[in-house]
């Protein structure tokens, strides 16, 4: 009996399967794995409708004989079945699936029975359509096992069923498609990467780790992921993740603190930034008005007024009794000094002599003189 069955249904039984999932409904009316038949090592016991098989890990076949599973050759494929979709085919105890397995171990048995070896066919998993419900055909996903040590390639695998799908006008497989072993062993695609090989590895992605329960996911945070390291883990839909701590971001895998001005998860708020850059342009501003302000007031306090810079002369305090230095009394710059600039004389007598027509020239002599002194003017005889 060829070793077939589902991957997804209502209920799943994951002791000693290493494929994906068995899925059966309610219990059907007769249970026809009671007592065992499958023997009581690696194989497990899936009740169909009107009878069971016996599943083993992936990459391992089933040995009537002794009820034990042994490692096989295996031959990853997805196929095309002449058949309507119904939601039964995902329920191993409905006649749906029960057909279907008996159509597919008949083909497969003819197809690959004259090559050495051959043990049989494993239906992995029955592909939901993805637009009407009862498309044609139904895309199968199988794995074919041949024995550990057996010559068969892709190639001569591929070419015997080629063969039996030619023989027939309406073969009940119309086609069939070479796969990776990834393709049909399921990880987890969310917790896990697949590492191709003759028995697939679903190894846990970075911070992820497997548990005792885990076959094909990781549904635990690794140790490295502590507050130690500033991570914590959280689930999001239902699927654990590590994550850095408030103000910290992920750089290289390491949670490392956030730079000046940002802050909260991954560093993603720049609020304190922009508080620093408009608290420093204020600043600027203010200190630009209070060093104008300073400059204006020192200046408006040294500024002379035009009236008192235009009669007082600077150091007129000075008290040196020097002719050459100024008293302690102000001088005041009048036109009618000879010392000032651009002097024009008032005195008609002491006119210039195209005036003096107008006026009689002084015919006597003064008898006193007039003399500067350092504490003003002195008037004394000539003789």
């Amino acid at each position: 009996m060829s070793l077939l069955f589902p991957s997804s249904g209502s209920t799943t039984l994951t002791e000693m399967t290493a494929t994906t999932s068995v899925t059966t409904s309610p219990a059907p009316t007769v249970d026809f794995c009671h007592g065992d038949p499958c023997g009581r090592n690696l194989a497990t016991c899936v009740s169909l409708n009107s009878s069971y098989t016996c599943v083993c890990q992936y990459g391992f076949y089933y040995n009537e004989s002794n009820e034990n599973c042994y490692r096989g050759k295996v031959f990853p494929a997805t196929i095309a079945v002449n058949a309507n979709y119904t939601d039964s085919l995902q329920d191993v105890n409905s006649t749906e699936y029960e057909d279907m397995f008996n159509n597919l171990s008949k083909f497969f048995k003819e197809a690959l029975g004259n090559l050495t070896d051959y043990v049989e066919t494993v239906i992995m998993e029955i592909q939901r359509p993805s637009k009407s419900r009862n498309s044609v055909p139904v895309r199968v996903k199988v794995t074919s096992l041949f024995r550990l040590d057996s010559p068969q390639d892709n190639n001569t695998v591929y070419s015997a069923v080629r063969d039996a799908i030619g023989k027939e006008n309406n073969s009940y497989v119309e086609s069939y498609l070479e796969a990776k072993h990834c393709d049909i062993y399921q990880c987890d695609t969310k917790t896990t990467e697949c590492k191709e090989g003759t028995i697939p590895e679903c190894k846990c992605k970075f911070d992820l780790e497997r548990t005792e329960w885990d076959d094909r996911s990781c549904s635990a945070c690794s140790k490295d992921c502590s507050a130690a390291r500033h991570k914590y883990c959280v689930k999001e839909e239902e699927v654990p993740t590590c994550k850095c701590m408030a103000n910290f971001k992920t750089v290289s895998g390491d949670c490392v603190p956030c730079p000046v001005g940002y802050s909260g998860e991954e560093c993603s708020d720049n609020t304190e930034l922009i508080l620093i850059i408009v608290g420093t342009v204020f600043g600027a501003i203010i200190l630009s008005l209070v060093i104008a302000v300073s400059i204006i007031s020192v200046r408006a306090k040294h500024k002379r007024s035009p009236e008192k810079r235009s009669l007082i002369k600077s150091g007129y305090s000075d008290t040196n009794t020097s002719d050459d230095r100024p008293s302690m009394f102000p001088r005041v710059q009048t036109t009618s000094g000879h010392a000032n600039p651009g002097y024009q004389p008032h005195n008609p007598y002491e006119m210039s002599s195209k005036n003096r027509d107008r006026f009689p020239e002084r015919d006597y002599d003064d008898m006193y003189e007039t003399s500067r002194e350092p504490r003003g003017f002195r008037t004394q005889s000539r003789y």
